[in-house]
């Protein structure tokens, strides 16, 4: 009896740290919307913040886009000053997770569902597809349009290059 508790704790303790480690590579933009609101509803601030893309993330997109030069150049100096003003630190994006949060109560994000979806569609720029989906969210009567941002498919799945807003 004692090695069954030992075993059933074993698995339960693997499936408890097998989901904290989730991979955030999302290739269907519907899923990458219901995962990112689950981020939100489940106030898990790392897995949000990992949706984001990473200086290093933009840098490889762009080097493999077939920009003209002159745009490349470009964006490239404004990826630099983005970074020097810190729009990848850490500290930064939790600061915009928490503005995101905090604009609804724990009520909203424990009760919430999603009523529908806005704007799946993707468009392609320079090779890539990108999206600006909406997700509306249900509390009740209350309903709130939750943008998931602006996204850009990677190689990494689906990333987030700015957002998200409440609509």
């Amino acid at each position: 009896m004692q090695i069954m508790k030992k075993v059933v704790l074993g698995l339960i303790l693997l499936v408890l740290f097998g989901s904290c480690n989730k991979t955030t590579e999302i290739y269907n933009l519907k899923e990458f919307c219901n995962y990112t609101v689950d981020c939100y509803k489940n106030d898990n601030k790392s897995n949000a913040i990992k949706l984001q893309i990473t200086k290093n993330e933009v840098t490889a997109t762009f080097s493999s886009m077939k920009l003209p030069a002159e745009l490349k150049k470009q964006r490239l100096a404004a990826l630099e000053k983005q970074d020097k003003e810190g729009y990848f630190d850490t500290e930064n994006l939790e600061k915009k997770y928490l503005s995101i949060r905090s604009r609804e109560d724990d009520d909203f994000w424990e009760n919430c569902t999603i009523k529908d979806y806005e704007y799946l569609k993707t468009d392609k720029w320079y090779g890539y597809e990108m999206a600006e989906p909406i997700v509306i969210l249900q509390y009740g009567d209350y309903t709130a349009n939750f943008k998931i941002g602006e996204l850009i498919k990677t190689q990494k799945g689906w990333k987030i290059i700015r957002g998200p807003f409440w609509k």
